[in-house]
């Protein structure tokens, strides 16, 4: 189970298929153990009865749904599989030598998603998936540019905490690890940059700032801001310049922007009131129980809208297909999980290194966040495997605290 894991982080920017080959092969795996000896651990407290509620709403809403069949499949493909996937991951990192491993391969794996941005950029096609420039936008192995942009702001906050934890495990000279990862770290920046994806950037910022505070380190985190502010001036600057995609009428050759008129584009939803304008109508049209699970598109075409796109939204979005109710059902469950990173966050506080990782995970669970509400990432398999997993982790963290304290203690 533990080798199918670590596939499926390698593989998670470059295959949907391999995703879903090794999260089945965990899955079969997990279920034969437990048929020769079962321990079934249920998800803790008041974050695990809210899912159930959730998964509750979802099946009595099927039959209400605008497309049942998709619903249903949606339901054990995603819904259930990616809470599974944090489940079995909470169990499978059980210590420090395969939480080790788990960063070990993400790392590696951002090597090769960085490479292939940057080929992208140079040759104007991706070496993966061979997808050409938007706007001078690089996606990478992503099917956009904002979906590469909500990865890169996710493991960000991870990369910057490993390069004070990452001596601890590669197996190399401590300052070559140090060194391998902050280079890493500043190329993943300028990936994040020339994916001129505004929402990412921005939550690029709030992450940074709260591992900033949330460390107490006075100097880190006025270097944090004095680095968003020059990210923020070059890759702005970059953004103006290539993407004429949010210009209404293409820029003359030589015009000068005002500095209001340029943060006036920076900040602009880029046709996004209409997608959120559209799920408001949805929601009025199904305001408790919503339109049925992952039949938001389906629904667009019944209502015959005009376009297929989701709201760009997570909260417009879980709102418009499991309704007001779902709304709240949610609100339970966030609220449910950052309480429980807090805790994890406490129960580790002591050892430098869990708590490291665990701040930057936290951030990163929180930077994955901030751009859902500004974008599609709600709806996407890879990015959703992405969001769970890293909650997986973060839970694992207080099971591998607890565990050594147990074998200290015998």
């Amino acid at each position: 189970m533990y080798g199918a894991l670590l596939g499926m982080i390698f593989f998670l920017p470059y295959s949907l298929a391999l995703i879903g080959i090794c999260q089945v092969t965990m899955i079969a795996a997990w279920v034969c153990r437990s048929f020769f000896s079962p321990r079934l651990k249920f998800i803790p407290g008041s974050m695990g009865w809210s899912l159930v509620v959730i998964a509750l709403l979802i099946v009595l809403t099927m039959p209400m749904s605008h497309d049942p069949s998709l619903s249903i499949k949606k339901f054990f493909t995603r819904f259930l599989q990616q809470i599974f996937l944090m489940y079995l991951v909470t169990q499978l990192v059980d210590s420090r030598k395969r939480l080790f491993g788990v960063l070990s391969v993400l790392l590696l794996t951002l090597v090769f998603v960085v490479i292939d941005g940057m080929a992208q950029y140079t040759t104007g096609r991706s070496i993966v998936h061979h997808t050409p420039l938007i706007f001078g936008r690089i996606s990478g192995p992503m099917n956009h540019p904002n979906d590469l942009g909500t990865l890169l702001v996710t493991v960000m906050p991870v990369v910057l905490t490993s390069i004070i934890v990452c001596r601890r495990w590669m197996p190399l000279q401590p300052w070559v690890g140090v060194a391998v990862t902050s280079v890493l770290f500043l190329f993943l920046v300028n990936a994040l940059g020339l994916t001129a994806s505004r929402g990412a950037w921005l939550a690029f910022a709030v992450s940074m700032g709260f591992l900033g505070i949330f460390l107490k380190n006075r100097k880190l985190t006025i270097c944090i801001f004095l680095v968003l502010a020059v990210f923020l001036w070059v890759y702005g600057v970059h953004c103006l310049t290539t993407r004429i995609d949010m210009y209404d009428v293409a820029p003359t050759q030589g015009a000068v922007l005002s500095p209001a008129n340029a943060l006036e584009l920076l900040f602009a939803p880029s046709g996004r009131e209409s997608y959120w304008g559209t799920a408001v109508n949805v929601i009025r049209h199904y305001p408790w129980f919503g339109c049925g699970y992952s039949a938001y598109v389906q629904t667009l075409r019944d209502l015959h809208v005009g376009h297929e796109e989701y709201p760009h939204n997570s909260l417009l979005h879980i709102a418009a297909e499991l309704g007001l109710v779902g709304l709240v059902l949610y609100g339970w469950f966030f609220t449910a999980l950052w309480l429980e990173i807090k805790n994890v966050l406490h129960e580790v506080s002591s050892d430098r290194d869990l708590f490291l990782i665990g701040c930057g995970l936290s951030a990163g669970i929180l930077a994955w966040g901030v751009h859902s509400l500004m974008d599609t990432a709600w709806a996407s398999l890879q990015l959703g495997v992405l969001w769970w997993l890293f909650i997986g982790i973060l839970l694992s963290l207080g099971v591998i605290k607890k565990g050594e304290k147990r074998a200290s203690s015998t």
